[in-house]
């Protein structure tokens, strides 16, 4: 198998990093009591992902300041998993997305 130029696995990763943030995001459920207290945040979450996108770990690298959010962001993780299948390039390799989270009450 020839080998992939590091440009080439670092767009893959990018782009499939913006298509785990959207089904992450489409788990959310906002905490109801930060709902009530107004608490928003952005967390980051750094996932290990195999080639086949399943979800082998997950941790905070940057969390928001409330705990209810930062958990309810890891089980986001948990229910969006299995993840969709990355680009084939990245199939045969376990490798890490930085995927950001975002807590925002509509105004």
């Amino acid at each position: 198998t020839k080998s992939v130029s590091p440009s080439v696995i670092k767009k893959s990763i990018e782009s499939y990093s913006s298509t785990l943030a959207k089904a992450i995001a489409k788990q959310k459920k906002y905490p109801r009591i930060a709902q009530l207290r107004g608490w928003q945040g952005e967390m980051i979450i750094d996932l290990k992902i195999d080639g086949q996108g399943n979800l082998i770990e997950s941790k905070i690298k940057k969390g928001t300041k409330f705990k209810v959010l930062d958990t309810e962001g890891m089980n986001m993780v948990k229910r969006a998993s299995p993840f969709p299948k990355p680009p084939k390039n990245l199939e045969s390799s376990v490798f890490n997305v930085i995927v950001p989270i975002s807590f925002k009450l509509k105004q």
